[in-house]
């Protein structure tokens, strides 16, 4: 081969290769130009189809697509309402709100305690002498029974009535306590009153004891009248109501 078809080969082989990479160069172009447009016609659909959304929800019928009939966009349906909290089950923090107190059952109310009609007329017992007894110191039988209680000693109403005094020679100052009934109880030898006249109930302090009028010492003298005149026992009408001095 001679110089000339050497060089001939040469340049026609550059120039071939020349024209290849151009076609390639062209081909990658195109390539390039598509995957950038795809993207974009989609993205522009979408915004389109959100477009036609909008507007149908404004009032305007959807657009139809002319392949299948369909439309191209659906009108959303309205959002389901939240569930109502419960309050029985427990918050984000993990407590639950408290439960009511059970109710507690009212306790059961105690009637008032019965108030005593009777009582003795002193808080002691004991008897230094007793009805019908005869002595010295009386000028006929003993009328009532005697307690041998200090001077001082609170006196109480037997009954509940109205309650007189009065002072006596022989019964020294004298408390006299008439009930409804027209039972007389008297308390005589007293020092002093706590109350002269008026109404008195069963245990009220009327009086305190003592050593007056015809007596040997400080010491009660009860008696109890049921007509008002004319002394009985006082043992057994205490002992009828409850009531033992002995």
């Amino acid at each position: 081969m001679t110089l000339n078809s050497r060089t001939g080969e040469r340049t026609g082989a550059r120039t071939g290769t020349r024209v290849r990479q151009r076609e390639l160069a062209r081909r990658g172009t195109r390539t390039a130009v598509l995957t950038v447009a795809l993207p974009s016609a989609a993205t522009l659909g979408v915004f389109s189809a959100a477009a036609v959304a909008v507007q149908h929800e404004g009032g305007h019928p959807p657009a139809w697509s002319a392949a299948d009939g369909t439309p191209t966009a659906a009108r959303s349906a309205p959002a389901a309402p939240a569930p109502a909290a419960d309050p029985a089950r427990a918050d984000r923090t993990g407590s639950r709100p408290g439960l009511p107190e059970p109710a507690q059952p009212a306790a059961p109310q105690q009637a008032p305690a019965e108030r005593p009609h009777h009582v003795l007329p002193v808080d002691a017992h004991g008897l230094s002498a007793g009805f019908g007894q005869a002595g010295d110191h009386w000028a006929v039988r003993h009328t009532g029974i005697d307690f041998p209680v200090p001077a001082g000693t609170p006196v109480r109403a037997a009954t509940d009535g109205t309650v007189t005094t009065r002072w006596s020679p022989a019964y020294g100052y004298l408390a006299t306590v008439t009930d409804r009934d027209g039972t007389s109880t008297w308390y005589a030898h007293l020092r002093s009153y706590r109350i002269r006249k008026g109404p008195v109930r069963a245990g009220d302090v009327i009086a305190y004891s003592g050593n007056s009028g015809n007596s040997t010492g400080p010491h009660l003298h009860f008696e109890v009248r049921p007509d008002g005149a004319v002394p009985v026992d006082p043992l057994p009408w205490l002992l009828a109501h409850g009531l033992d001095p002995r």
